[in-house]
């Protein structure tokens, strides 16, 4: 009965390996990745570049460096609920606008070329061109 047993095993074996093109490698196993070679790591800074885009003027921003620029305006960051921080961020030529999570107000920002900064510019989107406010999704 024992040799019924591994003759049957061995025939299954056979038939296994035949159905699937050959036999198995078993020396070489099919390589597992590694956490390193899983996913690629989390983005931090800005956004990436769309394809056609420069990173001219600043943009892309993102939220981070607007939080910063409203936080070394002193006045602007007291008279501003931030929350949790800002979200809907938008950038164009120059300007950029995002919302607060706190109390949900517009805030816009200019990108000041010589500093290579972004500067707090004010509540609201009036003080940007209007060419450019069209192009700001969070001004819209």
């Amino acid at each position: 009965m024992r040799y019924t047993f591994l003759a049957v095993l061995a025939g299954a074996a056979a038939t296994l390996a035949a159905c699937s093109g050959g036999p198995t490698n078993h020396a070489n196993p099919p390589a597992v990745p590694t956490a390193e070679q899983g996913s690629p790591p989390p983005q931090t800074g800005p956004a990436p570049l769309k394809p056609g885009a420069s990173p001219a003027h600043g943009c892309p921003v993102d939220a981070a460096a607007l939080e910063k620029a409203l936080t070394a305006n002193g006045e602007a960051a007291a008279a501003v609920q931030l929350g949790k921080g800002l979200t809907d961020v938008s950038c164009a030529q120059g300007y950029a606008a995002a919302r607060t999570e706190g109390d949900r107000q517009v805030l816009l920002f200019q990108f000041d070329n010589a500093q290579a900064r972004w500067a707090f510019a004010g509540i609201k989107c009036e003080q940007a061109p209007a060419a450019i406010r069209a192009q700001l999704r969070t001004c819209a």
